[in-house]
């Protein structure tokens, strides 16, 4: 999913017309962008995010403004959306993952690998990545069906992570 992509999507899902987005953007500049003419500026993609509290619009911002670093949302010909189908892609990406996690070892040096090893390793990174893929799917569609700020429960899960000491920062 591209960011114009998920800027729309988003609108849709919480029912925003393009003019009350919001963030000094009009209507025709949302328009612009959805249509993928032109980029969020970056010190305007915090404001559409906080605008929509989306999960498409908020994965694929993270992405974009990263470089390419996150989960992206799902929205491919092959993707159902609904709760009870993500619910149980979770589940199976959880079992898969717990089994990949449990058949590589870390006792062995990372010099020490031969290239097969490291190509393995690898692909059991990838199997990894959909699991946080799924994982954030399913946060998101829970978000978005049952009304939670997506927004607000980072910033609440952040404060537990500061709480047990787990992270540092303000």
């Amino acid at each position: 999913m591209t960011v114009p992509q998920a800027l729309h999507e988003s609108r849709q899902a919480r029912g925003v017309s393009q003019s009350a987005v919001g963030a000094p953007y009009g209507q025709q500049m949302i328009s612009e962008i959805e249509r993928g003419n032109r980029k969020i500026a970056a010190d305007m993609a915090p404001r559409i995010g906080q605008a929509l509290d989306d999960p498409a619009i908020l994965l694929e911002l993270a992405r974009e403004m990263s470089g390419g670093w996150g989960p992206a949302w799902l929205n491919g010909p092959n993707v159902d959306l609904h709760r009870a189908v993500v619910r149980e892609m979770c589940l199976k990406e959880l079992h898969e993952s717990i089994e990949a996690v449990q058949q590589w070892s870390t006792i062995k040096p990372p010099v020490a690998e031969t290239e097969g090893e490291r190509k393995r390793r690898y692909q059991h990174l990838l199997q990894i990545m959909d699991n946080e893929v799924a994982l954030s799917t399913y946060i998101g569609i829970q978000c978005r069906e049952y009304g939670f700020s997506m927004l607000q429960l980072s910033r609440d899960h952040y404060a537990r992570l500061k709480g047990k000491r787990y992270v540092r920062g303000d």
